[in-house]
Parts: structure tokens; sequence; C-alpha cells
């Protein structure tokens, strides 16, 4: 039996895809035999949508403060009149399929869901199935097929892309424990404490029923463990978290740490709000037509995954048949993304955890292409969080905590004890396991609610990387930060320390729900698509992070990145939360 409080050093790594040049990745699994001809797949079919420039103006119209519709949330009955395809293309596809043997075919308006027998998949698509192994977990098998697909010809204006045929999910691979270089950085852990004391978040508040925090993992990701969140709410001093709803695959035996993190953090911080957990086999485009289909759906979601936009299609995550691009898959999935924040749902995602490199070039040696994104992170219809840490305490900080803290959660006895430092600083290795995600979209323009800010850093003055290797006029990304570093979790019994964006997105997740609360209890409308609000509000709402970069990765330093300075900056965005503000702007609007 393992030692219930042995401190182990681990970095959460955003989960991401393998990064291979081609469309799936072989070095995880391995083809083996045919597949069984009478196996059943379950597939996916994404319709052209219609007139997603005007759902978008409607996003920009509903989510802006000083707008007359500010608030004013459209239905999925409502969005698909506007979008989807006439209904005698969807009819007629539907029964194209069923001819070919397709069943269980759900027109959902803009794509259809469906399941067939691997000799139908073959013929529909001209492929062949085969079973692929993983090289490491052994009890993992899947059935995909050898080659790209291929869309029937009769409908290739029609369908967009195919998903649950070619692609290959991708597992996680994390860094083994590491003794940290702890010189500028507070050696102590972070708890919920320590975050709600930080950020001045409201403690003992009884959320509005209707309040909802949903953390979303993705490639049949594993899950949190219930006896966990016991331990976890004993030894933190903090209030049992109760998951009330459960969407997807739930395995507790094996508590993944993502799953673990995201639960405990987000569930602590929002305290009394309805939790949901929700874990899709798939990727982007599976959960987000899901989503944005789903009622009664969350208010609140929090992504702690992502991977380099251009690598959409060139990875295990390949969606895209033959002749499709990245920049078509991630058009497709911010079309998802666009109608879930019209119908008021705030979405969040982790900026990334390999600094301005990224998962691109995660080792530093990439010459040509030294700065990659990071998707969804890089969305302009997320709202992108990165990290900070908690800089080496003073005297003040440690006699203020030393008075301050009154009964110490037990988790705290335990060596090096909990954080008592005030003060944050760009999350960056090698202080800190990870360094925050930053940088500009390789695909999305500036929207209209960010360009003064990037504008204004561009002319800051700061170094920037040579304007070859970005493109100044995209969106700029994260949009906001908090703490990222020694977060401590309890998995299998045992506690863990480990650092990521995957800790701050699901804080800022937790912030919205009871931000969302206020609103419910004074009959508003959730928040929704949070950005143009966050740009909009008093500079007082945020701690600006003002030194610092992002020109590190997980496990080496790069002379290009970003630097951080006054005002919005690609490293830290915004700055961290300062909650009675947020809360006092929130109370102004409509």
């Amino acid at each position: 039996m393992r030692h219930l409080f042995i401190l182990v050093v681990l970095a959460i790594c955003l989960a991401v895809p393998s990064m291979s040049l081609s469309y799936r990745d072989h070095s995880l699994w391995t083809k083996t035999t045919k597949a069984a001809a009478d196996h059943v797949i379950d597939f996916r079919v994404a319709l052209r949508q219609r007139n997603i420039d005007v759902l978008e103006a409607v996003l920009l119209d509903v989510s802006t403060p000083t707008s007359p519709n500010y608030g004013k949330h459209w239905s999925i009955e409502r969005i698909m009149e506007l979008i989807a395809p006439p209904h005698y293309v969807s009819d007629e596809i539907v029964q194209f399929l069923e001819l070919h043997g397709a069943y269980n075919v759900e027109n959902k308006g803009d794509f259809l869901k469906a399941s067939a027998r691997v000799e139908d998949i073959e013929k529909l698509f001209k492929v062949e199935m085969f079973n692929y192994k993983h090289n490491t977990r052994k009890n993992m098998h899947i059935v995909r097929s050898s080659k790209l697909y291929t869309i029937p010809a009769k409908y290739a204006d029609e369908i967009q892309l195919v998903s649950g045929i070619s692609e290959l999910p991708h597992t996680k691979n994390r860094p083994s424990g590491r003794k940290l270089a702890v010189g500028s950085s507070d050696p102590g852990i972070v708890i919920p404490q320590t975050i709600q004391g930080l950020y001045g978040i409201p403690v003992g508040y009884q959320n509005n029923a209707n309040t909802s925090l949903c953390l979303a993992e993705f490639q049949a990701d594993q899950s949190f463990n219930k006896k966990d969140l016991k331990t976890f709410s004993t030894q933190t001093a903090t209030p049992l978290i109760n998951v009330e709803k459960i969407v997807g695959q739930y395995q507790p035996d094996q508590p993944d740490l993502e799953s673990t993190l995201d639960v405990q953090y987000g569930g602590a911080v929002a305290e009394t709000a309805q939790i949901w957990f929700w874990t899709v086999e798939g990727w982007m485009y599976e959960f987000s037509s899901d989503l944005s289909t789903t009622y009664p759906a969350p208010y609140v979601v929090s992504m702690s995954w992502g991977w380099p936009e251009n690598l959409q299609c060139q990875s295990g995550v390949g969606n895209c048949a033959s002749g499709e691009t990245s920049e078509d898959y991630v058009g497709r999935v911010n079309a998802e993304f666009i109608k879930i924040g019209v119908r008021g749902i705030t979405l969040l995602a982790a900026s990334g955890d390999q600094g301005a490199p990224g998962d691109g070039d995660s080792d530093c040696t990439d010459k040509k292409h030294p700065l990659s994104t990071i998707f969804p992170g890089a969305s302009p219809y997320v709202t992108s969080v990165g990290a900070t840490m908690l800089a080496a305490p003073s005297t003040v900080d440690k006699k203020h905590a030393k008075k301050s803290v009154g009964a110490n959660p037990p988790i705290c006895s335990q060596s090096p004890g909990c954080a008592t430092s005030t003060k944050e600083a760009v999350c960056t290795y090698p202080d800190a396991l990870i360094t925050t995600g930053g940088g500009f979209s390789d695909y999305s323009p500036v929207p209209s609610w960010q360009a003064t800010q990037v504008a204004a850093y561009l002319k800051s003055g700061v170094v920037l990387p040579p304007s070859t290797v970005f493109n100044a006029s995209n969106r700029g990304f994260p949009d906001v930060s908090a703490l990222g570093h020694n977060y401590v979790i309890i998995a299998s019994g045992q506690s863990e320390v480990v650092d990521g964006t995957s800790c701050s997105s699901p804080v800022w997740g937790a912030i919205v729900a009871l931000l969302n609360s206020y609103r419910f209890n004074n009959n508003k409308p959730a928040l929704g698509f949070l950005n143009p609000l966050l740009y909009s509000a008093p500079a007082n709402c945020y701690t600006d992070i003002t030194s610092g970069n992002n020109k590190c990765t997980e496990q080496c330093c790069d002379a290009n990145g970003y630097i951080a300075t006054t005002g919005w900056d690609p490293v830290t965005g915004l700055g961290t939360p300062v909650f009675k503000n947020l809360l006092a702007y929130v109370q102004t609007l409509n």
C-alpha cells in the first residue's frame, strides 16, 4: 500500500495528439489484423453549413456589454434555422446512408450521427478497416481505416468531413517526476484556499441552483475517482465536491491526473455549483458538435487540452479527407464554438504548456518555424487561459500567512507546506515544470474586441520575434491567466503536485460559474461568450503581470518568444483575476 501523502512533482501536460507529419501517429499504434466485417463503427457526418458569417455577427451582438441585445441568447432551434442545410439535403443523405447499411442515424440538422458494420463502412468511404493496438496500453484497441476516407462523390458538396473512420486517438505521455529549481518561485504547494485568498474568491457562497461548470476531457481519457474527492476535501479542508452529471466513459479505477486536477480544482473553487464531467473518445469536432445540440447544457466549460492549429489534420486527430486542410478542420470547429456561444455557454481553454515555441517546437530545434500556436486555445471563440506561478515569498508574506491561516488544512503540515507568497510571476521553466503558452493564431484575424490591446502591445517597444515567424495581424492569446504551478491533487489516494495551464483553465471556469450565479440570482442570463466583456472591463479587474517571457518550453529555452509588459500581452493576457472588481463590473451589465 502506497504512503498516502508522499508529494510527487509531475507536470500535467496538455493532452495532445502525437506530433506526426503524417495523418496518424504510427508510433503509438500498431496495425494488426483485418477488422471483422460485422464489427460496428460509430461515426458522424458534418454537413456544410450556411450563414456562419451571420451567426458570428449575432455572437458579437449578444456578447458585447454595450449592445442592446446583450445576453439575448438563441435557442438551438433558432440557430439551426439559420445555419443548417435545407431539410431535403440532410434527409436525402440520411436515406443514402441507410440504403448503404447505416443504422441508428440521427439527423442533428447540420450533422448526422450513425453506426454501420465494417463491411458497409469500407464500401461507403472506400477504405479498408483494420484492428490497431496501442503500443504501451495493452488493453487499448481500436478499429480504423488504413488510409484516409473518401466522401461519396454524389455528396462531395454537401459533406464537409466524416469523423470516426480514419483518425486514431492519442494518449497522453507525461514527464517523470523530477526535482525543481525553486530559487525564484514559492516552493510551497497551492490548495484551493491559496487561490481563493489570492484572487478574493468568495468562500461558502451558496450558488444559484442553475449554476454549472463542466470539465471536458478528450480521446478516451480516463476518469477521476470519487474516493479521491473525499480525501481531497479532508486534506485541503474544502467542501466535498459532488459531480452531478457524467457524460461519456467513467472509469474511476485508474484515475487520470488530468481529469483529477480539473474536477478537484474546478469543483473546489466553484464550491456548490453543479459539476459536470464530460469525456469523449474523439477530438474537438465530436465534443463541440454534441455540446452545441445538448439541452440542458452546462453554462461554463473548461478544456485543458490542445495541439497546434496547423497540425489538426497532420496528426492522430486528423479528421480531414483527402484535399482538406487543418484550416478547414479548425474552421468547422470554430463554427461549432460560435453556435455554443450564441446559446449562452462560456468556453475556456488552456493556452499550452510549451511556451511560445509550443508543441510544434518543444525541443527548440526548428529554426524555420520556432513558434507554434495551439487549438482550441488560439480560437477567438474561447477564452484562452495562461499560467502564472507564485514568486519567492517575502518576510512579510510569511508573517502574514502565519497570522492568518489559523487551523491549517492537514495537507499544509506536509513538507514543503503551503505557499505563502502573494506575488505572481510568469510561469516558466526551469522554475516551474512548464512555460505558459501564448502567441498569435495561424488562421484567425484579430477580433474587434481585442484589436486595441493587441495594437498597443505591438507598439509598446518590447522586443518581438521576427515578423516572418508569427502573424501580428491575427488573434492573440491568452486572454487571461491564473496560477498554474505547484497544485496539490489527490489521485489514487496519493497526493501529487502538478503544473500546467491545465490548472489555470478550470480555476477561471469556476470564477465564471460564480459570476453567473450572481446574475442568475438577479434574474439575468448567463455571461456566455466572455471575451468582449473581459476586454471592456476596467483595468482594476486584473492584476497585470508585467515582467517575464514565454521563450521556454518544458525542457529548453529559445531565442524566440514574447515578453510580458504593461497591459495585454501574449504571455499572460490581461492578467490574473481580481474577483470583487470583476463582480462589480458584471453587476453593472444588463
